[in-house]
C-alpha cells in the first residue's frame, strides 16, 4: 500500500507547480467577476484612456502577479507535506475548487 501511495504522490509532485497554477487560475476565474466589478467601480469616473490603462494594469499585471505569487506560495507549502498528506491536500483542493465553482454557479 505504501508503494502505491509513494507512486501516486511522486506523480502528483512531478506536476505540483502546474497543479498550483491550475488551482489559482480556477479561483481567479470563479471570483473574477467580483474582482472586475471592484476595478470597474474604482475607474468608473475616469477618462476612457485611463480606464483602458487601468484595465490593462489590473488584468495583465495584478492578476498575473497574483497567479504567480499564490501558485508559488501554495507549491512551497504543500511540497513540504509527506506523501500521504500531499495526496490528501491535492485531492481536497480540487474538490474545494469544484465546490466553490458550484456555489458560484460556474458549473
Amino acid at each position: 500500500m505504501q508503494d502505491l501511495i509513494n507512486d501516486i504522490a511522486n506523480f502528483l509532485r512531478e506536476h505540483g507547480k502546474t497543479t498550483c497554477y491550475a488551482w489559482t487560475a480556477a479561483v481567479l476565474v470563479i471570483y473574477g467577476k467580483e474582482l472586475s466589478r471592484v476595478a470597474k467601480n474604482i475607474a468608473r469616473a475616469w477618462h476612457f484612456i485611463f480606464r483602458v490603462l487601468f484595465f490593462v494594469l489590473v488584468c495583465g499585471f495584478c492578476y498575473g502577479m497574483l497567479t504567480v505569487f499564490v501558485a508559488d506560495l501554495l507549491h512551497d507549502s504543500i511540497s513540504q507535506l509527506s506523501n500521504l498528506w500531499y495526496i490528501v491536500a491535492v485531492t481536497t483542493a480540487f474538490f474545494a475548487v469544484g465546490f466553490l465553482a458550484d456555489r458560484k454557479k460556474q458549473i
